[in-house]
């Protein structure tokens, strides 16, 4: 771990007066083409897996969920790393900034080798979960072998992770866009190759997608510590030093990022029961609620990564002790935010059904049929949630940026647990609800969300929550 630390680059100092939409702008559209990247990738995997029919789509749905759910916890401690790097980078202590940096990359290998170690228990924790939806036996497999499989490939994307967060907590959002942009023709080739069986490899099905995506996970944190080592990087001396492990650090890392982990992980956990609920409500259900999350992943990644963008300047303007210009970046990622996710509706309320048409297919027609029919109610559904979503994403990183990351924890887990979930239960089971109305009453925690992001920010008791000065 201590020679590979050697690739992350020192802080730079160099200190931009742009204004704050076009500042947002510059690093966000990076971070926006990473996104893409990412959501394209789950794109790949669900249409391709898609074109083996709806049991196989359903399965490996399911299983993403789950996936994505095992990797929130992990993924929001590493995130743990940002307002801290960002705070010090504005504050001028470069040196701590490095080594929170350095810390999180030990995180991060760590906790990729406990899911490694854990992949084949987890895989069966999951064929159990599943089995006890509508999904055919068949579904049932597929999920198992799915998810054991993303679990072995867990320890690249989390490193990748880690260096990635470091960089852009830097503002230099270019690297790993490039990155991301190198290996997704990779995860394309890989998983054509793996799911259909091609140059005489055997077709391994929704499991050759997994597969395929953990091997260009691996290509792109080679890639990503190749390109990271010819990006400034600090002198042997400094780096060893930095890699030392020092507990305190390690705690402080931990601490910050661990209320983004449980907050990730409790919501995702909430996110994998309403999605076991709606495989109660019909057995095409589950691949109707995939496509919808694949297609709804088109407005909320790009607004994440304005916010995240946003993020960065917030928490350098905080560290130096600059709010008003922590405020009027907050204000730029709305003016950006807002009419974008409004735009988004639109196209989810006029072409959801088209849209969905891209992951659905069954030989069946009735059953085809049925399957547009539901995603295009899901669609309306997701096309009322984009104004709050839009508040609520914004605050959220915001918040977190300032240091005041409790509350985000609690704010969001909470609406999950006492909004979310209880109405998807009582929808499906007391009311005999479909897949669209779980949709429409998710609408619930979002709006709720927002109200109570906005409201703390207003408070200003964001003021107080500076991570430099608690450091000091």
């Amino acid at each position: 771990m201590r020679g590979s630390a050697m690739v992350l680059p020192s802080p730079g100092s160099a200190e931009t007066h742009a204004p704050p939409r076009r500042e947002v702008l510059r690093l966000a559209w990076p971070i926006g083409v990473s996104m893409t990247s990412l959501t394209l990738k789950g794109f790949v995997d669900m249409a391709m897996i898609g074109r083996l029919g709806v049991d196989e789509l359903g399965g490996a749905g399911l299983a993403a969920v789950c996936t994505w759910s095992a990797l929130t916890f992990p993924w929001g401690v590493l995130r743990g790393q940002r307002p801290l790097v960002a705070q010090y980078v504005g504050a001028k202590r470069r040196a701590m900034a490095f080594s929170f940096g350095i810390h999180a990359f030990h995180l991060a290998v760590l906790a990729g080798l406990a899911l490694l170690l854990a992949a084949p228990a987890l895989g069966r924790l999951m064929t159990a979960f599943a089995g006890a939806t509508d999904l055919p036996t068949h579904g049932v497999v597929v999920a198992g072998d799915y998810f054991r499989t993303r679990m072995q490939w867990a320890l690249p994307l989390l490193v990748t992770t880690a260096v990635a967060e470091y960089l852009r907590s830097l503002g230099r959002t270019r690297l790993p866009m490039a990155v991301d942009l190198l290996v997704h023709p990779v995860n394309v080739f890989f998983n054509w190759v793996l799911v259909f069986g091609h140059f005489g490899v055997p077709a391994l099905g929704a499991r050759g997608a997994a597969l395929g995506t953990g091997i260009a996970d691996t290509i792109g944190l080679l890639l990503i510590l190749s390109l990271a080592r010819q990006d400034g990087g600090p002198n042997l001396v400094r780096v060893l030093a930095a890699a030392r492990l020092r507990l305190s650090r390690l705690a402080r890392v931990v601490s910050v990022g661990l209320t983004g982990g449980v907050q990730f992980a409790l919501e995702s956990v909430a996110f994998v029961f309403i999605t076991w609920l709606v495989g109660h409500t019909g057995e095409v259900a589950l691949a109707v609620h995939q496509a919808g999350i694949q297609i709804v992943h088109l407005s909320l990644l790009p607004a994440v990564a304005v916010a995240d963008a946003g993020s960065i300047l917030i928490g350098r303007a905080v560290g130096r002790g600059d709010l008003a210009a922590a405020r009027r970046s907050l204000r730029a990622v709305l003016e950006i935010v807002t009419p974008f996710m409004a735009a988004m509706g639109v196209l989810f309320l006029l072409r959801g059904r088209a849209l969905a048409g891209i992951f659905l297919h069954a030989p069946d027609p009735a059953v085809h049929e049925a399957a547009l029919a539901l995603a295009a109610g899901v669609m309306a559904a997701a096309a009322l949630w984009q104004i709050g979503d839009a508040f609520q994403v914004t605050f959220r990183f915001a918040l977190r940026a300032t240091g005041d990351h409790q509350w985000v924890m609690w704010t969001g887990i909470l609406c999950a647990w006492l909004l979310s979930l209880p109405l998807a239960s009582w929808v499906v089971f007391g009311l005999d609800g479909d897949v669209t109305d779980v949709w429409l009453v998710w609408a619930a925690e979002i709006f709720a969300g927002s109200a109570v992001f906005v409201w703390r920010w207003r408070s200003g008791a964001w003021q107080r929550k500076g991570l430099v000065r608690r450091a000091a």
